[in-house]
């Protein structure tokens, strides 16, 4: 539709006047929809971001400690950043806290550091083991 004037208005017809009212109260309609739409995507990518955010300050504490430099940056890091971020720590998190073998745990004295280093088929082991004795 052409853009209204106020000389096009004054031309037009009531009926042209209401159909252009109407048309623009649907574009107005499907704006409102698109604007709702798009906060409660921003809204999930916010909470993405602060999901990383948490997920990255909580493995380079775990793997390098409070003292990284890197964790000075992670609150300016922008979405790839800290996806990077996060899957780097998490394997460097793996091979720093790897599980001792299943037959050292079984075969040495319980301590809360054995059972910490665990994983799940050793600790069903290791239950086994005391319900049997």
């Amino acid at each position: 539709m052409e853009r209204l004037t106020k000389e096009t208005l004054a031309v037009m017809s009531k009926e042209e006047l209401q159909e252009a009212v109407e048309m623009l109260q649907t574009k107005l309609e499907v704006a409102e929809r698109e604007i709702e739409t798009l906060k409660a995507d921003a809204e999930i990518g916010k909470k993405y971001v602060e999901h990383l955010k948490a997920e990255a300050l909580r493995l380079v504490r775990a793997v390098e400690g409070e003292s990284s430099p890197l964790l000075k940056l992670i609150d300016r890091a922008d979405v790839d950043t800290l996806r990077q971020i996060v899957d780097e720590y998490l394997e460097r998190g793996k091979e720093k806290f790897k599980a001792v073998s299943t037959e050292k745990v079984v075969s040495e004295e319980v301590t809360k550091e054995t059972l910490l280093r665990a994983d799940y088929s050793e600790l069903i082991k290791l239950r086994e083991r005391f319900i049997n004795e």
